[in-house]
């Protein structure tokens, strides 16, 4: 697997008074009718309290930027709720015909650093609107996980939907030259499938978990299934080691052969992606794979994407 890189797409840079910082989580959908793809992020002001919107980049050429949605497709959630402080978006699936949004919701506390919790929000047709939002998380806390459940990344498989999701099961204290005494989640990644969102068939396990005492965060899960294989991308967290990209195949979805060096892609030697990749999600466009990305600062400098070339 070899990737190039074609450069950064979008930075913030106060496009708006709410889009000041970041341009986290780049999260695309291919719409074929029009040739573009849509990409939705989440973006904020000074106060990192992001909200969602979106841009659209011709299909064949993502660093061409069509259009800049200028406000917020979906903000923060109402004092007291899960998303109080801010949301990204995890992926767009169609269900029953209808788009959905999932989204991460964040909220802050003092004893830790926050809490991380899913829902969703269903578009319109045209994926520029909110008809309904869930006010309450899809996957809320449990006894073995109660600090995150987020992130989801769906395959679905015609009445069947296979989910993979962030799950934290405690924080530490880092304190190191790259963490510098930083509270932090130990954070892997679960599976679970439904048929209608509401009853799950859970997996005890976690299906990407440290192999070392290095490794402590596995973020923003993508997969896809091709040729029989589901293909998995995530965001690798070591101690020592900034944000990379890993990747993994499975034939069950739960039994995953992780493939972290062959990925084919690292940072770069100068400019917005070279300390740290991350949040990667890949679409397929007519003949060609794209993973758009997050770089430098968990997204503060932007999203960008690379092209696969073998």
């Amino acid at each position: 697997m070899k990737w190039i890189k074609k450069g950064r797409i979008f930075e913030p840079r106060g496009q708006t008074p709410w889009m000041q910082k970041y341009g986290i989580l780049p999260t695309p959908f291919y719409i074929e009718e029009k040739n573009i793809i849509r990409i939705f992020f989440g973006t904020s002001a000074e106060d990192n309290v992001c909200k969602i919107t979106y841009l659209d980049v011709n299909a064949e050429k993502p660093s061409e930027i069509i259009y800049l949605h200028t406000t917020p497709l979906l903000p923060e959630g109402e004092p007291g709720l899960f998303d109080e402080h801010g949301l990204n978006p995890s992926q767009i699936v169609i269900i029953n015909h209808q788009p959905h949004l999932f989204y991460i919701g964040y909220q802050r506390l003092q004893s830790i650093p926050y809490l991380l919790f899913c829902s969703y929000a269903i578009l319109n047709e045209e994926m520029n609107k909110v008809i309904y939002r869930k006010k309450t998380p899809l996957l809320d806390r449990t006894h073995h996980e109660p600090f995150i459940r987020s992130a989801i990344t769906i395959v679905q498989e015609e009445d069947l939907y296979h989910l993979w999701y962030v799950s934290a099961y405690k924080w530490e204290w880092i304190n190191n030259e790259l963490f510098k005494n930083k509270q932090l989640p130990n954070y892997h990644i679960k599976y679970l499938r439904t048929k209608n969102f509401v009853e799950w068939n859970k997996h005890p396990k976690p299906v990407i978990a440290a192999k070392n005492d290095s490794e402590f965060g596995f973020g923003r899960p993508w997969c896809i299934k091709e040729n029989n294989v589901f293909k998995m991308w995530y965001s690798l967290r070591r101690k020592n080691i900034s944000y990379r990209i890993g990747y993994a195949e499975s034939l069950d979805g739960m039994h995953w052969d992780r493939k972290d060096e062959p990925m084919g892609i690292d940072v770069s030697e100068t400019g917005w992606d070279s300390e740290m990749i991350c949040y990667p999600a890949v679409i397929k466009v007519k003949k060609k794979t794209y993973l758009f990305y997050n770089g430098n600062n968990n997204g503060a400098t932007g999203f960008g994407y690379a092209e696969l070339a073998e």
